[in-house]
């Protein structure tokens, strides 16, 4: 069975790149070397994750010029050393529902099978973090606009986290945890059913080098001291809707109750509404509204990319 190739107006969508950036890093530095055919540029699956590779470490400050012709273990190499961009993944996200659209129809249509291809795909294309950010946060929100409006049924919303959480495995597998990796309990509390943000920061956890353990959705707070314990982890990160709610007492009960020497983590939407901030005497923990500053905190406590 052949390679698959990819037309060039397909590997732009897939890199982010414009047309004419291809091109250019064609003829200009020899970036790829796409076959020609009667259908014009042809692309190879190696060749689209090396343009992504190129992608981001452009955006990370380095002039293509100089890094162009190197092989792929340099430039993912040089991937590791350099720290997360910047830009806001919405800027990023604004046209990735091409990348994702063949998962969403998989999912109206139920087909298992279909979603774990396609997600097969997209892992093999591109590199982690840019996987993270083009695929599987899109597709998160993409679902649970789906579920909210009444698109998706309980059983679409449950496809998507089973082929996410292989997603997850998946990235498990790509980054093995290296002995003496700092361990973080991730959940949500009782009555937060929504854990997809606890997994995309388990996914970014895998990559910074931390050993994530992902429990879930909607666990008793003692369960989650327990396992905290039990691990000896250094931090519990607990996803908290406050868009939702604004009871933070069954945050407040797992702080208290938590060893001295696990820091807590508190992710969610806005949680300045709620008048709490990081270091708030009233809730010992640090917060985040965006998975950037998650990833600047996992960078803080001596994690590499």
């Amino acid at each position: 069975m052949s390679e698959p190739q990819y037309p060039i107006r397909a590997v732009a969508r897939l890199t982010g790149l414009s047309i004419d950036t291809l091109r250019a890093w064609e003829r200009r530095y020899a970036a790829v070397v796409p076959e020609r055919s009667v259908r014009g540029r042809q692309y190879s699956q190696q060749q689209i994750q090396r343009l992504g590779l190129l992608r981001a470490l452009v955006e990370r400050g380095h002039a293509i010029g100089q890094i162009a012709s190197l092989p792929e273990t340099s430039l993912n190499d040089l991937l590791k050393m350099e720290p997360p961009r910047k830009a806001k993944p919405e800027a990023a996200m604004q046209s990735e529902e091409p990348l994702i659209f063949g998962v969403l129809e998989a999912l109206e249509n139920f087909q298992h099978t279909r979603i774990s291809e396609e997600l097969g795909r997209l892992a093999a294309l591109l590199p982690p973090r840019e996987l993270i950010y083009r695929v599987a946060l899109p597709l998160m929100r993409e679902v649970g606009d789906r579920w909210h409006n009444g698109e998706f049924g309980v059983a679409q919303e449950h496809l998507a986290s089973s082929a996410l959480r292989s997603l997850f495995g998946a990235l498990v597998r790509l980054h093995p945890v290296r002995p003496g990796a700092k361990k973080i309990v991730m959940a949500t509390l009782e009555g937060e059913l929504h854990d997809f943000g606890v997994l995309a920061a388990a996914m970014l956890a895998v990559i910074h080098g931390l050993d994530p353990v992902f429990l879930g959705s909607s666990l008793p707070a003692s369960e989650v001291v327990a396992a905290s314990k039990a691990t000896g982890a250094i931090i519990v990160l607990i996803g908290f809707n406050y868009a939702e709610s604004s009871d933070t007492s069954p945050l407040l009960d797992l702080a208290s109750s938590l060893p001295p020497e696990t820091s807590l983590w508190v992710g969610g939407p806005n949680p300045w509404r709620t008048g709490l901030h990081s270091g708030d005497a009233a809730l010992p923990a640090t917060l985040f509204s965006t998975l950037e500053q998650f990833e600047e905190e996992c960078q803080r406590i001596g994690t590499t990319v």
